[in-house]
């Protein structure tokens, strides 16, 4: 059964909407990129849901998380901080690919404005989530339904397959490895429960997709040019402020 759910894994947190955007994410002439969005379907929603569904009903399979936690540190168990950083690999090879001339689906700020909201939506839902189940994690921290660590990485890898599917499915799947390596790294360095990553996977992965879904593509040169950015201070507080003219 271990063995088992280890494979269920490793197959659910692999991209498997690769070919889901083929044809679709291409800007066609007098189409705007938000309708094109819209039209993709299901697709794009399947494999998330399968991993938050399969990671639920884990969840509450307390033998089987027991199981597969014994499994997986006996077998692959792992001492260190390195996801604490890979998480936002996929994030930073985003805008290291618009640094070296290749472009995505969108403008450089576009692509902020669907990472910010993106991480923000995420973000919600994982702490939300955490502090109604506010489920302990197999090493006996608090909080641990769903992974933060995993939902991140993978609302970053969903959105470089999305910006970058296109030229090639390699990006995805380099993107989706990364993340599948961070939430492999979060069970076997004990911090988190199959059931965890799963949900986590399939959250940050819908946190992106809906993000896609709303957003309006405005954030063109046109708009980042009337966007101003300047500091302030008020007493003792300090900060920054934004402010952008429509």
């Amino acid at each position: 059964m271990s063995r088992t759910l280890f494979y269920i894994i490793i197959v659910l947190s692999l991209p498997s909407h690769v070919k889901a955007y083929k044809g679709i994410a291409k800007i066609n002439a007098g189409m705007a990129p938000e309708l094109l969005i819209n039209k993709r379907g299901v697709g794009p929603y399947v494999a998330p849901a399968i991993l938050v569904s399969v990671g639920t009903v884990i969840h509450y399979m307390p033998d089987k998380k027991k199981q597969f936690r014994d499994y997986a540190q006996g077998h692959f168990a792992y001492h260190g901080n390195i996801d604490d950083y890979l998480q936002y690999a996929p994030g930073a090879a985003l805008y290291t690919l618009h640094a070296f001339g290749i472009k995505g689906e969108n403008n450089i700020g576009d692509l902020t404005a669907i990472l910010l909201k993106s991480y923000v939506l995420n973000a919600s839902v994982v702490i939300g989530l955490k502090n109604v189940f506010n489920e302990k994690s197999p090493g006996g921290g608090q909080c641990s339904f769903p992974s933060g660590h995993t939902s991140i990485a993978f609302t970053l890898a969903c959105i470089v397959h999305n910006e970058y599917g296109e030229k090639s499915a390699w990006f995805g799947i380099g993107a989706y490895a990364c993340a599948a390596t961070v939430g492999a790294m979060r069970i076997a360095g004990d911090a988190h429960w199959a059931s965890d990553v799963l949900a986590g996977a399939g959250i940050g992965m819908l946190s992106a997709e809906l993000v896609y879904l709303t957003h309006q593509y405005k954030w063109g040169k046109g708009y980042i040019k009337n966007l101003d950015i300047f500091p302030f201070r008020s007493g003792k507080q300090k900060g920054i402020t934004l402010v952008c003219s429509f």
